[in-house]
């Protein structure tokens, strides 16, 4: 440590340092307060007692024998169980009442919400029934629900994506060379785990009734939980063999560090020290760049300080007056003269070995980035011992499964490597909007080219030390999901990559379902508690296994594997599931939707609809 950094903070010492340009990017979202989201959910509830009381009020007249659900032709297939897609129908609506806005453009996203799954329910609803009275096939309620779920959670971003105010498509220079042996390994892992599956509910039929009975299995039925789980770990069993082979090489070119830094005088000298100490051992040369990024701190003095005491390695300081994180990065991209960089964020310590690891996997000509796993720098308070368990789900688990069939579609930008050619060839690093980190990973496989995420690799960032730090990180890291999908939209489906086949997409999926977890809760507390008289056939198991069950498990078990003490922290670590289903949430109020005005021909409110201004001020 020197003496700057224990220095006591100046007149110019920034308190809320985290805040910044990206934490709301002026174009395509807004700093909605915590009200909003807040307002949200009180809406829904009083949305959802209103619909409970109107179905109570018709259960005492004509209309008792009806569904409990919003089901029609259902004779014969069973009984509702959860009153799903009522729940559905409250959150579409409540979504659309506070999208921000004006009063026009939310009518038009509630239309179109509610219609397209009314339409998809209808249809439904009809060929179940034509099916069953047919004799060819008899599907239940309940799995009509479960499909007009699954459906729910792809018209969600579907509709976000085409309505809301995104980034335009960006370069995308088409060339993938994903193996096929990639998609073999997909396609052989699913069929692996959907008869696993299968096997495992008809061979142990009654232990997974005991299961279902103690909420382990459940929520949207026990197979799909069983087929998610198998797959997941099947995958990461093939991603555990191919980190191990690519890490045979030796492979240490000269390289450069780069870190971004705003207002981080706090913690930029850790930082450099590890740089320094990680060059003790690296056998190619070392040069570090900080970009200053507009900061009102002492970073760019802490930071030449630090430099001038390092023993091994040399180092610059570059002044970037333009606020930005992408900003600084392209400045400092400019200045490398290294063709391996790795980018650092300034609150990030990088482990004994981190470097040599990593870098082992570009003596692959194929590999486009590397990663590592960021380990939460203490273990003091509550996000801290959360964040630990989550990196360990993760970037210890689910990052390696990903690894297997080569679908890692991010790397963190606390620690990345990139070949500076690649970079550059696929247009730098994008502006203006949230997920640079992800952005440039799914260009450079549009490029033919893979991440590669290594757990071995293991550096230690900061983790949030407030609530506000926390909601501002979370709420940008969720919001980035709609900017990268909308940005890159070319490869959306496009069966060309591993990324737009599969990981893009069911990633849109999971934010869905995530946004929708706390007001799902909320739902089936009120219809299970307040209107059980009701909805007398709702039953605990299956929502309290949407929420732990299966996933419970799989997090004990990883949690086993990396380090068995951590187990301690599940409980608080399942809450916090829960605020991070909050903060998805509000990443979607935090989307801004241009204004539509009725008396605007059609075809150009959807000239608007593409290109309208940001919304002035709050609705």
């Amino acid at each position: 440590m020197t003496d700057v950094e224990h220095a006591p903070p100046g007149p110019a010492a920034v308190t809320d340092f985290f805040r910044s340009v990206d934490s709301a990017p002026a174009d395509y979202a807004v700093d909605r307060p915590q009200s909003g989201t807040n307002g949200f959910l009180v809406t829904f509830v009083g949305l959802s007692i209103i619909a409970m009381c109107i179905r109570t009020l018709l259960v005492h007249t004509d209309f008792a024998e009806m569904p409990r659900d919003l089901v029609i032709l259902s004779e014969g297939r069973g009984q509702v169980v959860f009153p799903l897609r009522l729940f559905l129908v409250m959150f579409f609506l409540t979504y659309a009442i506070h999208a921000y806005s004006n009063i026009w453009r939310r009518v038009f996203i509630g239309v179109s919400l509610l219609g397209k799954y009314a339409l998809f329910c209808l249809v439904i609803d009809v060929l179940a029934w034509l099916l069953h009275s047919a004799g060819i096939i008899s599907i239940s309620v309940f799995g009509a629900q479960m499909i007009s779920g699954l459906i729910a959670l792809g018209i969600f971003p579907h509709t976000i994506l085409r309505q809301a105010q995104l980034p335009p498509q960006g370069p995308l220079p088409l060339d993938p060379r994903i193996p096929p042996s990639a998609f073999f390994k997909l396609a052989g892992c699913l069929v692996f785990a959907i008869a696993g599956a299968a096997v495992a509910l008809h061979v142990l039929y009654d232990l997974v009734e005991v299961l279902k009975s103690w909420a382990i299995l459940g929520g949207i039925g026990a197979g799909v939980f069983l087929m998610q789980q198998l797959l997941a770990v099947s995958t990461a069993l093939l991603g555990v063999r191919a980190l191990k082979k690519s890490r045979r090489h030796e492979f240490s070119p000269p390289t450069a560090i780069l870190v971004p830094a705003h207002n981080e005088a706090h913690d930029i000298g850790d930082t450099i020290a590890a740089v320094d100490r990680a060059a003790q051992t690296y056998a190619g040369r070392i040069h570090l760049y900080v970009v200053d990024n507009a900061s009102t701190d002492a970073t760019h003095d802490v930071a030449e300080q630090v430099i001038r005491e390092c023993a091994n390695i040399a180092g610059t300081v570059l002044d970037c007056p333009t606020p930005g994180k992408a900003v600084a990065l392209n400045m400092g991209l400019e200045h490398i003269e290294e063709e391996f960089v790795v980018r650092i964020d300034a609150d990030t310590v990088i482990g004994p070995g981190c470097l040599e690891t990593a870098m082992r996997h570009f003596a692959d000509p194929r590999v486009g980035c590397v990663g590592g796993i960021p380990m939460p720098r203490d273990e003091k308070t509550w996000i801290d011992k959360c964040r630990l368990v989550e990196v360990y789900m993760r970037h210890g688990f689910f990052q390696v499964s990903l690894d297997g069939y080569q679908g890692v579609m991010g790397i963190p930008g606390m620690f990345a490597i990139y070949r500076r050619s690649q970079v550059l060839e696929v247009g730098g690093m994008v502006q203006g909007m949230n997920g640079e980190d992800t952005d440039i990973c799914m260009r450079l496989t549009a490029a033919g080219y893979h991440s590669v995420a290594d757990p071995k690799a293991v550096y230690y960032s900061e983790t949030p030390a407030s609530y506000a730090h926390l909601r501002e990180q979370r709420t940008r890291w969720f919001r980035s999901i709609y900017h990268l999908s909308a940005r890159n939209r070319a490869i959306l489906l496009d069966r060309q990559t591993m990324i737009g086949t599969f990981v893009l997409p069911f990633n849109l999926v999971n934010a869905a379902r995530r946004a929708m977890l706390a007001p799902l809760l909320l739902f089936a507390v009120i219809a299970g508690f307040v209107f059980q008289s009701t909805f007398t056939t709702l039953q605990w198991q299956p929502v309290v296994a949407t929420m732990l069950g299966m996933s419970m498990i799989m997090t004990v078990v990883v949690c086993l594997i990396w380090r068995p003490s951590s187990v301690k922290y599940i409980p608080a670590y399942l809450c916090f599931r829960l605020l991070r289903s909050y903060f998805t949430l509000a990443s979607t109020l935090s989307l801004i939707y241009p204004p539509m005005h009725p008396r605007i021909p059609t075809r150009l409110r959807r000239y608007t609809t593409a290109f309208g201004p940001r919304v002035g001020r709050s609705p």
